[in-house]
């Protein structure tokens, strides 16, 4: 899904204007975004693989990184790219606390990656 600058887009979850404001780092690369960078919604879990279109299966990541990783189980993108590992995690710690369409966004991706990782890549544990 690109990302246009029309400001009058909007989500389910909140307009575009407080999309970019909430998203401005590719949670892939941790680098911010330029305004000519397509910001593209990353499925955590991808669709063809059972993943939802919810929030809470989101993540923000420039177009290019979004074309590298394709369909590919996110576990497998990381041990391919480990630098994404801290970067996610960097991601979805800066958004600690907000609450974005009646969820704790950064809770309940934490529990989609569990899912997706198969272990707690917050506290380094397997399983």
């Amino acid at each position: 899904m690109k990302i246009t600058y029309n400001e009058n887009f909007s989500f389910n979850f909140c307009s575009k204007k407080t999309f970019k404001k909430m998203f401005d780092k590719c949670a892939y690369s941790g680098e911010g975004f330029e305004p000519y960078d397509t910001r593209t919604i990353e499925h955590i879990i991808p669709v063809i693989k059972g993943g939802e279109n919810e929030f809470s299966n989101y993540l923000v990541v420039r177009r290019s990184w979004n074309m590298d990783r394709s369909d590919k189980p996110l576990d497998e993108f990381i041990k391919e790219n480990p630098e994404v590992k801290v970067n996610i995690i960097n991601a979805v710690n800066s958004k600690e606390g907000q609450i974005i369409e009646g969820i704790n966004w950064s809770e309940e991706v934490k529990k989609t990656l569990l899912k997706a990782i198969g272990y707690d890549i917050f506290k380094n544990k397997k399983g």
